[in-house]
């Protein structure tokens, strides 16, 4: 079994990878841990670009290399396998995750967290989870696991 584990590195996505890495130690899977790496967010319905640093911090290339590297010691720990991938993308996380999804072709679950680090998107359940509910039922037939923050 492969899952796929989208991570922006938000502590909500820090419960989703726990939970990835845990359910791959279980059944004997492996973990892909998926970073989208985008210098600048576009804001799509206020048809704004806005720098990352305006949200909070802009983010490097370092921090992303972090965020896979996280990933990567949970599964140390547990004895999992962690392939970790950095795509740098521009657009919707969720339009870069369905693509690598159709181009890898052999995820079979998609475990991620119901929020991001962003908090303008909060009036929805999470715009990259809203996004892969929505097409990936549709579209890839990939089941999508959302794992709650936890406390």
């Amino acid at each position: 079994m492969r899952v796929l584990v989208p991570t922006d590195g938000s502590w909500a996505a820090y419960a989703a990878e726990r939970y990835a890495v845990e359910l791959c130690r279980r059944c004997g899977g492996e973990v892909v841990a998926l970073h989208i790496y985008d210098p600048e967010i576009s804001l799509e319905t206020w048809k704004v670009r806005i720098k990352r640093e305006l949200l909070g911090r802009m983010q490097t290339e370092s921090d992303a290399l972090e965020i896979i590297d996280r990933v990567k010691r949970l599964g140390e720990e547990a004895g999992v396998r962690v392939e970790g991938i950095i795509i740098k993308g521009r657009g919707r996380p969720s339009d870069e995750i369905i693509k690598f999804v159709r181009q890898r072709g052999d995820i079979d679950l998609i475990v991620i967290a119901p929020t991001g680090k962003s908090h303008l998107f909060k009036l929805f359940l999470g715009s990259t989870t809203e996004g892969l509910i929505g097409e990936l039922g549709r579209l890839l037939k990939v089941p999508v696991l959302v794992v709650p923050k936890q406390d």
